[in-house]
């Protein structure tokens, strides 16, 4: 019993290395106004505990969408990585930044979203490591934590972007939230996709794709650098902001 706690606590304390290494990795992309770090803790944590009820609601979705959980058919893969995975996970840490954070008014620059969309993402990320770990053991770490650790960080900061650039664009914040949600979703979706695709599509093929989540998670963080440097641009923070965007209503 004792030992079997231990393994257990090394476990979680293992699981939260890489969501805590991540976050200081964007915490340093916030220069002008950084984020209380209560805040970020409280976002992080939101996102470690949604991930208990999103378990029965992702456990709904796949009895109405009839999945067995067994992947091996296109339909199982499908429904499996974009509509039990990418929607359920991604509307869920959603959620946590809309309620905890973003109708505070530490939330006062673009590049908050993609901050506290991080701490939220990064969080869950960190629960879902430890399931993994108990169930496959410590050493799948390894793996989850520069990969699938960093991957809900990049679909989530998608969202995060739209959440920040709307909240000094009232008009078409609920547009820029919903396409930002989308894109998530379905990156989300294609990452999982790609890594269960041995089970539809046979070792060879599968393989092939899913080294593909290598090159799909590259271009992911190269969006997200993108999106950070369009956001502290524009920061009223900044001082050498040469634009008014951020007070403006525009159609871009």
């Amino acid at each position: 019993m004792a030992s079997d706690c231990m393994i257990c606590f090394l476990n979680l304390s293992v699981a939260f290395l890489p969501g805590i290494l991540w976050m200081w990795y964007i915490y340093r992309s916030d220069k002008f106004e950084p984020e209380p770090l209560g805040k970020i803790i409280a976002v992080f944590f939101g996102g470690f505990f949604i991930v208990l009820p999103v378990i029965f609601v992702e456990l709904g979705v796949s009895s109405i969408l009839g999945l067995s959980g067994d992947i091996d058919s296109l339909y199982e893969a499908v429904g499996a990585s974009w509509f039990v995975a990418g929607l359920v996970e991604e509307f869920s840490k959603f959620g946590v930044v809309l309620f905890a954070v973003y109708y505070t008014k530490e939330f006062d620059e673009p590049v908050d979203g993609i901050v506290y969309s991080s701490a939220a993402a990064l969080g869950f990320a960190t629960l879902e490591n430890f399931f993994y770990m108990t169930k496959q053991g410590t050493s799948i770490i390894l793996v989850r934590g520069p990969l699938s650790t960093f991957g809900h960080l990049l679909f989530s900061a998608m969202w995060g972007y739209g959440l920040g650039k709307g909240k000094f664009h009232p008009k078409i914040a609920k547009r820029l939230a919903t396409t930002g949600l989308l894109l998530a979703a379905g990156a989300h979706g294609l990452f999982n996709f790609l890594l269960m695709s041995k089970g539809v599509f046979g070792e060879a093929v599968g393989a092939a794709l899913s080294f593909c989540v290598l090159p799909f998670t590259f271009v992911l963080w190269l969006i997200l650098r993108k999106e950070i440097h369009k956001s502290e641009e524009i920061s009223k923070f900044n001082p050498n902001r040469k634009t008014d965007e951020l007070y403006e209503y525009d159609e871009e």
